[in-house]
């Protein structure tokens, strides 16, 4: 009787309710899992570094320097090549035995670096175009670069030093450049950095002078690359036009500033400085970016003379700053070194 009854209730609601209907609603889209997208250089888990080239106009000179400031707008980057640096910043021997005292105003920038952490090398002498050197005047440089101990280490297996033995007016160089060679503390990709102030000047004579420094550069590199390929040509290269600048690259090198936008503050910029490189050996070492400090805007809240800030006066400006902007790269560790 129990059954009988089950039956009839299922009975009665089959004719009421009738057959189940298929409706018109879109079903759900089934998942599809695709393949992920290549990982770019700026999203890769790497170690990033940010990397700084700044000329700045006759350290160890100019008695008007605002060391405090310029070294709190560099504190941040992992590593600051600095241009122009003519008198040493501390006592020591130059290679001939010769003694040399530091410059007040040199030491105060470097001093002012170390306060951000930063370590530095400094090459062993100054190097010019005229027969004499160790002159503490701006007729020639040291090169210098600070650099964070807990990013990179100086490495002493590859070549660090100046680019030829004979420092004052040699024959292919105005300045001669000078390699800065470093590790990653990751281990995960090494590197030289040449550091470079070429010959300045608009003449044809000055151009090709330029032209021939570069090509000199590009055979040392050549001659140097048996166990390190990644080498970067850094610095104030006095160029002033795209046409130059593709006239002048040496085969294979190509410039992170190829669109030559202008990195001094004179009203009539030019590109003068660059960040180049070989294309087969240190394209994917290197993001494709290339930024320049709007050195005047970022300098304005740290005037604090009486007297207007010298927006207007660019001479004035230069002794306090400098006559060009720092240009700004970045460089990533991510385990695909291959050499």
């Amino acid at each position: 009787m129990r059954n009988q009854l089950l039956f009839l209730m299922i009975l009665f609601f089959g004719l009421c309710c009738g057959p189940i209907k298929q409706t018109n609603r879109p079903q759900p889209e089934p998942e599809v899992f695709s393949e992920p997208e290549e990982v770019t250089a700026l999203e890769s888990s790497g170690l990033e570094l940010k990397l700084c080239s700044f000329n700045i106009k006759f350290v160890g000179l100019y008695k008007k320097k605002d060391d405090a400031a310029l070294a709190d707008i560099l504190k941040n980057y992992d590593l600051v090549l600095v241009q122009e640096l003519v008198s040493p910043p501390t006592d020591g021997q130059f290679p001939d035995g010769t003694s040399y005292s530091a410059d007040p105003e040199a030491k105060a920038f470097v001093d002012a670096m170390l306060t951000h952490g930063f370590e530095y090398r400094l090459s062993e002498e100054d190097t010019g175009t005229n027969e004499e050197i160790h002159s503490n005047a701006s007729s020639t440089e040291w090169f210098i670069v600070f650099y964070k101990a807990d990013k990179l280490d100086i490495d002493d297996e590859l070549f660090t030093g100046f680019l030829a033995d004979d420092r004052s007016d040699h024959p292919s160089f105005e300045r001669v450049p000078y390699a800065f060679s470093f590790q990653t503390i990751d281990n995960g990709v090494d590197f030289t950095l040449i550091s470079v102030h070429l010959k300045p000047g608009s003449g044809s004579a000055d151009k090709a002078r330029r032209k021939e420094e570069l090509g000199a550069i590009a055979q040392w590199i050549d001659k140097s690359d048996s166990i390190e390929k990644d080498f970067i040509i850094v610095g104030d290269m006095n160029i002033y036009t795209q046409a130059e600048l593709l006239s002048l690259l040496p085969a294979g090198y190509n410039s992170l500033n190829r669109d030559c936008l202008p990195t001094n503050l004179a009203s009539s910029g030019k590109p003068y400085d660059h960040v180049m490189y070989h294309m087969d050996h240190t394209g994917s070492e290197l993001a494709s970016t290339f930024e320049i400090v709007n050195l005047m805007e970022v300098m304005r809240p740290y005037w604090q003379e009486a007297t207007p800030y010298p927006e207007n006066d660019l001479n004035l400006f230069y002794q306090y700053y400098s006559d060009h902007k720092p240009v700004v790269f970045t460089l990533i560790s991510d385990g695909s070194d291959d050499d």
